[in-house]
């Protein structure tokens, strides 16, 4: 099961970085530069030029100011992240206002931030900007400037038509942030899982590098320790007027036994791991394979 620190960690790595909502919206400035341009000087069209290029420059002016003030792979909170998504959605709402409301084929560029913030931000804050973006599309279907047509004149759409174009918008808008909310849940759930199973596998791993050198120290301590034993045995073997010195060889015994008993615990799971250990000649391995031999014929001297 995950802590709240690994929550609070995922979440962390999920945020957007500031220099992608500069990326994307100095594209929303370049594809808007270039429909007023071909609006105004390609096609006649008759709408407030100057507030339009003033909202323009107001999100080129806002790029430029982030860059300046804030490091490009800086992290934004989500509070952050839904101011700048925000205001792109409102600038958008100005534009489509000074051109025609959600008559504009451009409207559906309201998508575009309530897709983003439903990929990257907690269901509040994407709830949150979903609402913003209907609000103002609600507000465009009843107020706005009259929709520019060629030769300088002004379409009048029906007001059925109207409300059938903000009903799909608010239809879309709707289905996709939902949508796009839940694929990327998942796929975080995905990941989540993935590295999960990354760790569990990791600390499998590090537990049996454990065992093999457990294995190989038992091996390796398995010769001085029979060397100990034997000559432990053959000092208590021998006369000594001193009870001392008898109680203390019997007690090195008893610490001997012990630590033959460890050795064993130690070695005893970890029997295809010592098969790994790097002998260097054979002498070594049979002084290894002797060593639990010794230990045994000293036990019953």
């Amino acid at each position: 099961m995950f802590s709240a620190k690994d929550e609070r960690l995922g979440r962390q790595a999920r945020r957007l970085r500031l220099n992608t909502l500069i990326g994307l919206r100095w594209l929303a400035v370049a594809g808007q530069t270039t429909a007023i341009v071909l609006g105004a000087f390609g096609f006649g069209l008759r709408f407030p030029i100057l507030a339009c290029c003033g909202l323009v420059a107001a999100s080129a002016t806002l790029n430029c100011a982030l860059r300046w003030r804030f490091a490009l792979s800086k992290q934004l909170s989500e509070r952050a992240a839904a101011a700048l998504l925000s205001y792109d959605t409102l600038q958008l709402a100005g534009l489509l206002f000074l051109t025609g409301g959600v008559a504009n084929p451009f409207a559906i560029l309201f998508l575009a931030p309530v897709t983003i913030a439903a990929t990257s931000l907690s269901f509040r804050r994407a709830a949150g900007l979903l609402a913003l973006a209907l609000a103002c599309a609600t507000a465009l279907a009843r107020w706005s400037l009259p929709l520019p047509w060629l030769g300088g004149e002004y379409l009048a759409l029906p007001p059925i038509y109207v409300l059938g174009l903000w009903s799909a918008l608010v239809v879309s808008a709707t289905f996709v942030a939902l949508y796009a909310y839940r694929v990327a849940a998942e796929a975080r759930q995905t990941a989540s899982a993935l590295t999960a199973a990354e760790l569990v596998l990791a600390r499998a791993h590090h537990l049996s590098q454990l065992d093999g050198l457990a294995a190989a120290a038992a091996h390796e301590l398995g010769t001085p320790l029979a060397t100990v034993a034997l000559v432990v045995r053959e000092m208590a073997a021998q006369p000594s007027p001193n009870e001392d010195f008898s109680d203390d060889l019997r007690l090195l015994e008893q610490s001997v036994e012990r630590c033959r008993s460890i050795l064993g615990k130690l070695a005893a799971p970890a029997e295809l791991s010592v098969r790994q250990m790097d002998i260097s000649s054979p002498v070594e391995l049979a002084e290894i394979d002797a060593a639990s031999h010794r230990l045994a014929v000293s036990a019953f001297r």
